[in-house]
């Protein structure tokens, strides 16, 4: 009988581990989910430094469409799509759309390096993410990642991966307020 108890102890103990390790786990990718921003919530606001000194700030554009580029100098499908999106915002800028491209590590010298490289010089914003907390708030991996973000500050779209032209113009119809 002791034996049989001893074993029955030993499959309860068992079970309330492995238990507390299903919840521990459970909580941590939940809690992690609810933290990133989704399609249809609200826009996690940001005030960013520009790599002209100056700042951004998403509450500010308010009313306008906002095209958000996550990206990095060294990306390569980042770099393509870097001149379509300046030929756009020139499109739709009128329309009340806004590009805001959100470089994730903060090396001004290397981002305007490469700015100055390109035919086409951008014309919208440029920022830097030095902590992160931007790309966090929005989940951004990998890059490129594109968000829009309508006129009344919500999340439309997301798109991991490089734009084509086509999808680039596309964005920028669904978040057009003119």
């Amino acid at each position: 009988m002791k034996k049989k108890q001893k074993t029955v102890l030993q499959i309860v103990i068992t079970a309330i581990i492995l238990i507390a390790i299903v919840f521990t786990v459970w909580s941590s990718l939940t809690k992690d989910k609810d933290k990133v921003a989704q399609v249809g919530d609200d826009a996690p606001l940001f005030e960013l430094q520009t790599i002209d000194g100056k700042k951004v700030n998403l509450k500010d554009l308010r009313g306008k469409g906002v095209l958000i580029n996550f990206w990095g100098t060294w990306c390569e499908p980042c770099k393509r799509e870097m001149p379509e999106l300046e030929r756009q915002y020139q499109n739709y800028k009128d329309k009340g759309v806004e590009v805001v491209a959100i470089h994730v590590r903060n090396n001004p010298q290397q981002i305007k390096q490469y700015l100055s490289s390109l035919k086409e010089s951008p014309t919208f914003t440029v920022a830097m993410d030095n902590d992160n907390l931007v790309t966090d708030a929005y989940g951004i991996n990998p890059l490129p990642t594109t968000i829009t973000v309508d006129k009344d500050g919500k999340i439309k779209t997301k798109h991991t991966g490089e734009l084509s032209k086509k999808q680039i113009i596309e964005e920028m119809e669904k978040v057009k307020v003119k």
